[in-house]
This record gives structure tokens, sequence and C-alpha cells, in this order.
């Protein structure tokens, strides 16, 4: 039985990691295309018989280069990284394969570091301000990598995080939202919908925010700007629907300060902050307030003290710096003006990395974010009168039965419930929904006639029992159709025709299955100026309060200044010349690991990416790549034990190896050591710190001589 670990997660390791407890002689390697390994260099393994000298001996022989030799490899055989100044790779392999002393050679292979891949999003590719390639977004190319560095900042995110929070005072935002409702903001404390301060912080029913217009527990968006804002920050990502937000892992909380013509007022405004201070307090970890908006040309000593009171709280402020083309220096724009050390300041750019033609600039604005052609979330039910089609698409079945639908306006969507069905009456009465229904779809009949009951009414009462969904049904013949008055916390409502409310009814008990998925085209659209622009920057916030978690809010600024991209074309029309750059957040050293790391084994950043301090001949940067200790020599990547286990007239094969917590594994064998195929051995797994186990049945039986490895997956 031969065995074999490997770990090729990147290129460093994929072959030179391998432990090979039997290895037979390689095959010669074959050349790969020219941009998967370096021109004219290989890596060759001379036979155990061949000291460093030797080795050093034949590749002068060879007239190649002996760039260096890996000593911690070499300790059996001798590993070498050469280079020949006139032979191409495949020249270069031929001749060493050749060589009776060498036991294989192979193409200096290029790789990528890690980076989260693409997400599957279905509008990314939209998304330029996450990922420019120099697609055409809106009619107009970009250029590529004038972008945040989303993908490889992600890929260095650490991977541990508590529930962070950026407050969005705005307009409100879309509760019902598919990409935004399950990143929505909820208060533990509070038992929505009761009309008790269940937390008694002095807002009744604050479940997922406040609007502090109306004075109540409803931020819903009647505007669409806070709900574009939001999605730049939080959409959810990797759901197959529409576009991902640059902190995913974050929390909305919607803090709405204007009517839904979308005015705002200072005292609106001071509460909203008022409200994200005392939350800070409390415990809930807000860590950014994202202020798209300007309050005027003057300034307030108020809206000032408010500012600096939640930067004394311990959260940033971002302003958006305008859309008047002029410079804050000679106009002031407030409260992008008031140069608070909590906050951040930011202009628009475009896709070239120039300054979008309406923002605002100057040395008073801090730095550049991705604002013109930004694509991101819209409203549902924009308009409380909904014309022409229904931007929800309603499906009602039960069994092989099919009805028609209407989804009621402002209704929350969901992709599909199955669910009991219960009759409830007419819905009038909290009385006349039974125990039953919680958790289950009330249905409901319209009227009585002459009632004044509204639509919305009887769908409360149904939340209030506990109903998943709810389903009417008209009074008389046809379909009905429904306006619950208002975006809202609503469960989803479907309307149906007298004739299916009845053939329902007769069916009871039954299950039911509906579902309202909104149009995708309806409910995403391009926005464009610094209030899109300031979201990237909240996010980014959040970003480094993940990987930073015990830094100040000042701290933080300073980060995301430092680690602007430096762009010609911004030099002298932001203060620090840049754009926005969450990898630089992350990794400002650009040493290919986070500082969250370094700091976390080392205690100190700007480590040696090269350095093995352990001594376990993986250098720094692939234990972080792999998942492993850099200061624990038996924390690596290999095989720990293997084991034959009797199965009848069979035998299994048993491989036993460490996990990091967090990382995928995956096990493959092969009966050769060629460089493919190998075959996934059962599914991938997901470490939990613990030891984990793979079998390989009937392996000794049916496979006497079979070779294993290890490899970490790109997460």
């Amino acid at each position: 039985m031969s065995r074999a670990a490997n770990s090729s997660r990147c290129f460093f390791l994929r072959r030179l990691a391998c432990l090979a407890l039997l290895t037979p002689p390689l095959p010669a390697a074959t050349a790969p295309p020219a941009d998967s390994s370096v021109a004219g260099e290989a890596i060759v393994v001379f036979k155990p018989t061949l000291s460093a000298a030797a080795a050093r001996d034949r590749c002068a022989g060879h007239a190649l280069k002996h760039v260096k030799n890996f000593p911690h490899l070499s300790r059996q055989r001798q590993f070498c990284h050469v280079r020949s100044p006139t032979l191409s790779t495949a020249q270069l392999i031929a001749r060493l394969s050749a060589d009776p002393t060498v036991e294989f050679a192979e193409p200096n292979y290029r790789g990528t570091l890690t980076a989260m891949p693409v997400p599957n999003d279905t509008h990314f590719a939209k998304q330029w301000a996450l990922r420019n390639t120099g697609q055409t977004v809106n009619g107009y190319p970009g250029t590529p990598g004038a972008d945040i560095g989303f993908l490889p900042a992600w890929g260095m995110a650490n991977p541990d995080a508590a529930e962070i929070l950026v407050a969005v005072i705005d307009s409100g935002i879309d509760l019902t939202h598919p990409d935004l409702a399950p990143n929505l903001w909820t208060n533990p404390a509070e038992i929505p919908s009761d009309g008790i301060d269940n937390d008694a912080n002095g807002y009744i029913d604050d479940h997922h925010g406040f609007d502090f217009v109306n004075w109540d527990a409803n931020p819903s968006d009647g505007v669409g700007h806070g709900t574009a804002v939001s999605g730049i920050i939080a959409a959810t990502i990797n759901n197959s629907r529409g576009i991902a937000g640059a902190a995913f892992h974050a929390r909305i909380l919607p803090l709405k300060f204007t009517d839904d013509s979308g005015t705002p007022t200072t005292d609106a405004e001071l509460a909203a902050i008022d409200y994200a201070v005392m939350m800070k307090s409390r415990g809930v970890n807000i860590v950014a307030i994202n202020a798209s908006f300007k309050t005027g040309d003057t300034p307030s000593a108020a809206e000032y003290a408010a500012i600096q009171a939640a930067g004394n709280a311990g959260i940033v402020f971002c302003a958006a710096a305008g859309n008047d083309t002029s410079d804050n220096t000679a106009v002031p724009v407030y409260p992008a003006n008031y140069r608070l050390s909590n906050m951040i300041v930011v202009a628009a750019s475009d896709s070239d990395d120039s300054l979008a033609s309406f923002s605002n600039y100057g040395t008073k604005v801090d730095l550049a974010a991705p604002g013109l052609d930004v694509y991101s979330t819209k409203p549902v039910w924009p308009s409380p009168w909904v014309s022409g089609p229904p931007p929800v698409n309603a499906t009602l079945t039960r069994g092989p039965s099919t009805y028609s639908a209407a989804a009621a306006v402002y209704s929350a969507t969901t992709p599909g419930i199955t669910a009991g069905l219960y009759d409830c009456g007419y819905g009038a009465s909290r009385a006349e929904f039974p125990l039953a229904v919680n958790g289950n779809i009330a249905l409901i009949q319209r009227g009585p006639a002459g009632s004044s009951v509204t639509f919305a009414t009887k769908v409360a009462n149904a939340m209030y029992a506990g109903a998943a969904a709810a389903i009417i049904y008209n009074n008389v013949a046809g379909l009905v159709s429904a306006n619950l008055g208002s975006p809202g916390i609503w469960i989803p409502t479907q309307t149906i025709s007298q004739a299916d409310g009845q053939a329902l009814l007769a069916a009871l008990p039954t299950t039911v299955t509906l579902a309202n998925n909104p149009v995708e085209a309806s409910i995403y659209f391009y926005i464009s100026g610094t209030s899109a622009a300031a979201p990237f920057v909240s996010a980014a916030v959040a970003f480094a309060a993940r990987n930073f978690p015990l830094e100040t809010a000042a701290q933080r600024v300073a980060r995301i200044l430092n680690g602007v991209t430096p762009v010609g074309t911004l030099t002298g029309k932001v203060l620090t010349g840049g754009r926005l750059n969450l990898a630089g957040i992350v990794d400002p050293g650009a040493n290919a690991i986070p500082d969250w790391w370094e700091t976390q084994y080392f205690g100190t950043i700007g480590i040696n990416p090269a350095a093995d301090p352990d001594g376990d001949r993986f250098s720094n940067l692939q234990e972080y790549l792999i998942g492993t200790q850099p200061n624990n020599p038996a924390s690596k990547l290999a095989i720990a034990t293997t084991a034959v286990v009797p199965n009848g007239a069979a035998r299994d094969f048993r491989i036993t190896f460490p996990t990091a917590t967090g990382v995928t594994y995956r096990v493959e064998f092969s009966d050769t050591l060629a460089p493919a195929p190998w075959t996934a051995l059962g599914s991938d797994l997901t470490g939990t710190g613990a030891t984990a186990t793979v079998t390989d049945p009937n392996a000794v039986k049916l496979h006497p001589r079979r070779f294993y490895r290890v490899r970490i997956l790109t997460p």
C-alpha cells in the first residue's frame, strides 16, 4: 500500500509539500501552457544518492543556474530550483528528465494567492465596483482593476467575527426585499408588534430599527434611496439572485429620518444618531453610521455635537461629499465639512478611476469610492398604487391543483412556504384565528359586506396569531385585489377568487404552497452620486471591524485612509489622492498575509512570509494559506496516521489528519503519482479543529498499490 499527503491550495504547495511514504519513480513532467509556469525554470528533485554539492555540480553540468535549494525538504533528496538562460521550459524538462541522477523534474508553476471565489449573485457582473474586469456596465466600459479589491480582500478576511452593524440614516429600507431581509438587524430583546417596549430602551417595538419622522417602529422606505444605500453595504451574498453587498457579513440597522418625499429634518437626524449611540452603549455592535445626505450649507452646532458623541461611542461617521461639482474647501457642505476625527468624507469615482463629473472634491474630502452606475437594490413596492404589470409573481398550489393568485401590495416576498391551511373566518378579530394557525397559513374571507375592516387589519390579526402567511379570498365572484396600505413588516399575503377560496375550504384540513417572487428586473437599478460612494466606505468600516475588532474608531479611520490605492487622476482632488481599497485594510503591507493573522500568532505585523519559525517545513505564508499554526510544529497539513481496518474478507484503509476550524479539505486518491487523474475520496469536509478520518473501503483487497493526498480547497 502506498500513501501520500499533498496540499495544493496554492502554487508553492502544489508538489513541494508532498509526503510520500513510498515513492516510485515519477513520469517526466510535460511543459504546461506558457502562462501557467515561469519560462525556462524548473523544480528538480535528485535521487537520494546525490549530496547537495553533487546536485549543484549536476546543475552546472547542464549549464543551469542553481537559483536555490530547499534545505528542510532536502534532508533525504535534494530539492532545487533551477533556471536556464537559453532553454525553453519544455527543453529544460526534457534534458533534466534524461539525467539518470534526477528523480523527477517539473515546471516552476505559477499560481495565484487565495481570493474569494466569484459569488453566484446573478447581477454580480454589473458590480464593477467590486470586480472591475473592464466590462461594459450601463453602456460604459471600465478599466480593469479600478475597483475596491473586494474578492482578494475577502479571501484574506478573518473567519471569526461577532455581529457587526451599520446604521443607515436615510429614507428607510424595504423590509421585504429578498436581498436585504436576511441581513436586517433584529433586536433580540424586542417582541414585534406587541405595543410594548420590551427592552425598556424608550422605543416601542423597535424590532428592525425605527422611524424618527412618524415615531414608530416601521422604518419602511417610501423613497428608495435608503434601500439602494443598504444594498451597497450588505446585500445578501451567494443567494443566486441580485447583488452582493461589500460588507455582506454586516447587519443593517435602518434609522428613517425623512418623510416619503425624501425631506429630512435636523430633529429626526439627531434622534437617529441618539438612538445609535444609545444602542451602542447597550452592547449592540454598531461600528458605522452611513450618512448619504446633505443637511445644508451652514454648520449646525447640534449636528456637530451629535456626530462627535457618536465618535466618543466608537462609531465611524461616513459622509457623502456632495454632488455639486464643487470644492468643499471653498463651498462648505454639511455634515461632510465638520472634519471630526471619527468622520470619513467620500467623493465618487467612476469605473475608469477618475473623479465622477458630479462629485465634490477638495482637501476636506478624504478619499474616493465608486459612485457612478452602481447597481443596487430597489424597493419591491415603490409606490402606494402600483400601475402596470405586478412586480411580484404569486403562485398557489395544493398538490397537483393550481390556483390563480395575486400578491397583495406591500406583501412580503417568499420563494415558497409550504404549511397547513386554517380557516380564520373574516379575520376581523383576533378571536377568529385558531391556535393551530401559528406557523401555518391563514385562510381569510373578504368582508363581511358593509364592513370597514381593512385588508391590513385582517393581515395584522393573522400576524398576531403567528401565521406564516395569509390568503384572502373574495366574497363575490372573481379575483380580489388587495393593498395593505403602506410598506411595513407584513407576512406574505395573497388574494384568490371566491370559487378558489370555497374549494380550499372544502378541502380542509389540507396543506398548500404559496410563493411571492418579485420580478428580478424590477427590484434592482443603477444609482449614481456620492450617496452611492459613502456606503462602500461604511462597508469598509464593517470589514475593518471584522478583522480588527479591538481597534478604536480613530484606528479604523486611519486604517481605511492609509490603505487606499493611489490614483493619479485623484491626486489633488481628495486628501489621500486615492480610491478605497479593502485589500489595503486587511493587508496594508501587501505581503499576502493579513494583519489580523500576524497579530494573532506573533503579536506584531510585517512578519517574513518565507520564514519558518516552528521548523515544520512550512513557511508563514504556507501556514496561513492552509490554516495551520505557524508557531506550533505539530500543526501542519500532513497525514498523521494510517491504518488497515478489517472488513470481512476485504480490508479498508483509513486516513487520519488534523484540521483547522473553517478550512475545507478534500482527500484524493490515485493509482499512480502522475499529475492526473486524482479522484475525490468521499465528500469534502470542513475542519473543526479536531482530527478528521476518511476511509477507503475495500482498498487493500482491490487496490494493493494506491496513493493518497489531502488538499485544501480555496474558501
